[in-house]
């Protein structure tokens, strides 16, 4: 088996994915039956479909986003990526109503690799609206 380059890979999902919006590089690097944490709290549908739908989501719901990369660290296996991100609040984001104000969040990825594509996706959060919200896709509730 070819080794894969994992950091490269969430820089791609990163900056093409998150950023771009182009949810169309999620069918290359990710496999078909990938859980993605987060997703399945909010009643998505499974696999990757679910993870396009995510990304959907965040994009719709935080409007004129700006990601920047803080790190991306790991092995061929495992990989987190610490990253923030500032938008202006659209819509019902984390069972909060639009705001229209801007917000920003600290996030960190944690991503597993199977055969070179991303098999599972589960993050932290810390969102600032005028008050931070706390999520932990492995303990979905959220924390004011």
């Amino acid at each position: 088996m070819r080794e894969v380059d994992s950091l490269k890979i969430i820089r791609i999902f990163l900056t093409e994915v998150a950023q771009e919006g182009h949810v169309e590089t999620i069918d290359k690097i990710t496999s078909i039956d990938m859980v993605d944490e987060a997703n399945m709290v909010f009643g998505g549908p499974p696999g990757r479909e679910g993870l396009k739908a995510h990304v959907k989501s965040f994009r719709r719901d935080i409007a004129d986003l700006k990601i920047d990369i803080k790190d991306i660290v790991g092995n061929q296996k495992k990989v987190m990526a610490h990253w923030s991100f500032e938008g202006r609040h659209d819509g019902p984001w984390l069972g909060i109503p639009a705001t229209k104000k801007t917000m920003s969040g600290e996030v960190f990825s944690f991503f597993t690799f199977k055969n070179g594509l991303i098999s599972y996706y589960r993050l932290w959060l810390c969102a600032n609206f005028d008050f931070p919200v706390v999520f932990d896709s492995s303990n979905p509730s959220l924390h004011f």
